[in-house]
């Protein structure tokens, strides 16, 4: 066993140790499952007496759901509002199990929960060339879109996503289907591409797409990393997050290295921060960046930026974990299938 080997071993098992806590909080907690368990007891409430066993059952679900949805990381206020009104009208006497389903389905369309089988199937032509590597950005809101599709680039599950996702018609349009909305197309046309990021148009298309699913307008602010990394990945991988504001800097340095090994194949993930003037990461929230590699000899950790995706940046992990614990800049993963 080489001495590099002993050390990156020695590192690991320190880190793991130390950050256990950390781990444990940043297993996903299965949104769309609790989504459905919550379902599935109102529906069977139907049909029965809303007795005290029923109520606590009803509630404790309900919860289970609130509890998923801030652990993968909030940004879903309308299904909060319903599990909320939900656990209320049980205590008020105005609960009706119909209309709480009726408004977590309506609700959940717009969320990325019940996605169903993505089959795409467009016109248009394949894209030729890579999908998300060199997409620069142009409008404020646009960086969550561009680090997130760059961070699918990079490896190979993600990068076939990213080919099937979309593709370009001869009027220079783009047609875009997303796995977490199977059952929609997107059409971009080409005058509308450059506000979503430029150098790379397929690319531009996937991102506006998003801002489409979401009804938002990217000079107004960014879209919730956490639903748009589902909303890319569908039913190919699963999403889960660390929250750095719950976070030691121990923790955080055992999430990086336990994920290590998979970025570039299993795991696609994004972080959060401030840019520096010169595009570095800084500490801070408000920008999403793409992790691209973690060296765990050289304990450093390598990521874009989406000012400029084609320039790689490098800042060590002991230095990004002290900094980043206790802010609300997140790391978030999708582990692919």
């Amino acid at each position: 066993m080489t001495l590099t080997t002993l050390v990156r071993r020695s590192i690991l098992a320190c880190a793991l140790i130390f950050g256990i806590a950390g781990i444990a909080q940043a297993a996903s907690g299965d949104i769309e499952n609790a989504y459905r368990q919550l379902v599935q007891t109102l529906q069977q409430s139907r049909n029965s007496s809303t007795d005290t066993t029923t109520r606590e059952q009803i509630t404790q679900t309900a919860k289970n759901f609130q509890d998923a949805m801030q652990r993968d990381g909030g940004a879903r206020p309308e299904l909060t509002a319903d599990a909320h009104n939900i656990i209320a009208s049980l205590s008020d006497g105005t609960f009706n199990a119909a209309a709480s389903v009726n408004a977590l389905r309506r609700d959940a369309r717009g969320s990325v929960i019940e996605s169903g089988k993505w089959i795409p199937s467009m016109p248009g032509s394949p894209i030729a060339n890579p999908i998300g590597t060199h997409l620069n950005q142009q409008s404020e809101g646009d960086c969550v879109g561009i680090s997130v599709v760059k961070a699918f680039s990079n490896t190979q599950r993600g990068a076939a996503i990213l080919h099937h996702a979309v593709t370009q018609n001869s009027d220079g349009s783009y047609n875009v289907s997303l796995p977490g909305d199977p059952s929609s197309v997107y059409r971009l046309n080409p005058g509308e591409l450059d506000q979503f990021g430029r150098g790379d148009p397929g690319a531009a298309a996937v991102v506006g797409a998003m801002f489409k699913y979401f009804h938002k307008d990217p000079k107004q602010g960014a879209l919730p990393t956490n639903k748009v990394m589902e909303l890319l990945a569908g039913h190919a991988g699963e999403h889960d997050r660390l929250a750095d504001s719950h976070s030691t800097p121990g923790q955080i340095t055992a999430y990086l290295l336990q994920h290590a090994d998979g970025v570039g194949s299993r795991y696609a993930m994004v972080f959060g921060g401030k840019p520096a003037r010169n595009g570095d990461w800084s500490q801070g929230d408000g920008h999403a960046f793409a992790i691209v590699r973690i060296d765990i000899a050289n304990m450093t950790l390598t990521y874009t930026n989406p000012w400029n995706e084609a320039t790689t940046r490098t800042i060590a992990i002991n230095d990004l974990a002290r900094q980043a614990a206790g802010t609300s800049a997140d790391f978030e993963t999708v582990t692919f299938h």
